[in-house]
């Protein structure tokens, strides 16, 4: 079912900054998964963190749940990874974006290289994994075509009610709606998209919500510009060093496999958050004590 992406579709992610649709798994198997997160969100662990979805779902989701590390090593989607960035793939994270039915959550217009602070974007690719169906009326998201190619543009904080992005930053530039392309793909389909492609996504305004598990992954090339950093080895070898290494988990929640979240977002925060006010950081010891 899965495996490297066409020449074709190669082509036109270099050109568009995007590709989709592409299968990676079963329709019913990614809606399994997305039920079984669904269910966890309303779990009486889940409600033990004051902020579950900064503190567990958002950025390293596969270090502590056996799905999410499935996703991130499955080999068909590592096949296509590697069609982009080459065969040494880093895990550098990856996590649950979620709209309840009828929530007003929105994402302004952004690119992902904003607050990445990684130097190369050609290195790095994401995966947004559909594990409900991504629909215009549930809040997809919609990609400008071709505006990678501008490279890093500015942004302005823009935090607002209802905003999903860490600091609301939204993209300086005149964005035309009528060109945009939105993502309307299947569960257990996948989008693919370049650090520098504008997107953004509205609210869901359907009865149903939108799940997916969007990865990102690097090439071991690209180093982070500031600041310590860590990530994980998916595939070949890591001959450069600019990422202290992550453990996979042997069980959901398990004391290792939390330990070893709690230093990587501890790391990830003083990036993804450097000049705005931190989320509540994680207090597993706290939560399993």
């Amino acid at each position: 079912m899965a495996g490297s992406l066409s020449a074709d579709a190669v082509a036109a992610y270099r050109r568009d900054g995007f590709h989709f649709p592409w299968r990676l798994m079963p329709r019913e198997r990614a809606l399994r998964i997305g039920e079984d997160f669904l269910a966890f969100t309303r779990s009486d662990v889940a409600r033990r963190y004051p902020d579950p979805q900064n503190q567990l779902y958002l950025l390293k989701a596969h270090l502590i749940f056996t799905w999410a590390d499935a996703i991130v090593h499955d080999p068909g989607l590592l096949d296509a990874v590697e069609s982009l960035i080459g065969p040494d793939i880093l895990v550098w994270s990856s996590g649950v974006f979620w709209k309840a039915p009828h929530s007003g959550a929105y994402v302004s217009w952004h690119q992902d290289s904003t607050n990445f602070e990684l130097d190369d974007a050609e290195g790095v690719v994401r995966a947004w994994v559909a594990l409900t169906p991504a629909t215009l009326a549930n809040g997809t998201m919609r990609f400008a075509p071709g505006l990678h190619a501008r490279g890093q543009v500015r942004h302005v904080d823009r935090k607002a009610e209802g905003e999903l992005l860490s600091r609301g930053e939204t993209i300086d530039l005149e964005i035309d709606e009528a060109a945009t392309v939105p993502v309307v793909i299947d569960a257990g389909e996948v989008s693919f998209h370049h650090l520098h492609t504008p997107h953004g996504s509205g609210p869901n305004a359907s009865d149903q919500p939108r799940v997916n598990h969007v990865v990102t992954y690097v090439a071991p090339k690209v180093r982070p510009i500031r600041g310590a950093d860590s990530a994980q080895l998916a595939r070949g070898q890591d001959r450069f060093g600019h990422y202290a290494p992550e453990p996979r988990p042997k069980a959901d929640l398990d004391p290792a496999a939390l330990a070893a979240h709690e230093s990587a977002m501890a790391l990830r925060n003083a990036i993804i958050y450097r000049g705005a006010p931190l989320p509540q950081a994680p207090r597993h010891a706290e939560v399993w004590s």
